[in-house]
């Protein structure tokens, strides 16, 4: 499974609070990696630089610059979980289970589109919390997924 960030935030003592996009909130102690790893020292020279973390494109890590970042599952292994978010973003929770199902099936982005008959591109947004499908579509994604699609009201 594939553990994606949506959110990242530097706090004080060097934590790093990451909400993934499960709606789990870990926080990570970067101290291990001062000792571990001398190019992060910079970050205790620089807070500002501490301070500018960013999720990459896709949720797959956090960075500072070009040269010092750190992988989600690292933080997803070694982080505490603090939080689940219970009422996640509708879009976001249907991105999140739509990536693992297609990762789960082994197939491609582009391979799903050609099953389906749905553009790469709407898939895409999708995937990433943007687009806001039809049942009809997400029906279609399922199927062509090897799944059933199955909605709760709660």
């Amino acid at each position: 499974m594939i553990h994606r960030i949506e959110e990242i935030e530097a706090l004080p003592e060097f934590i790093i609070r990451a909400k993934f996009s499960g709606g789990e909130i870990k926080e990570y102690s970067m101290e291990s990696l001062f000792s571990q790893f001398p190019q992060f020292n910079i970050l205790k020279e620089d807070i500002k630089l501490y301070e500018q973390v960013q999720a990459d494109v896709g949720g797959y890590g956090i960075f500072w610059n070009d040269d010092l970042d750190l992988s989600a599952e690292t933080i997803w292994e070694e982080g505490i979980l603090v939080e689940t978010v219970k009422e996640a973003d509708l879009n976001r929770l249907l991105a999140y289970h739509l990536l693992l199902a297609r990762e789960e099936a082994n197939m491609t982005q582009k391979e799903l589109a050609e099953k389906t008959g749905i553009y790469q591109a709407d898939i895409s947004r999708i995937e990433r919390g943007l687009g806001n499908p039809s049942l009809s579509t997400l029906k279609r994604l399922a199927s062509g997924l090897g799944k059933t699609l199955e909605i709760k009201l709660y």
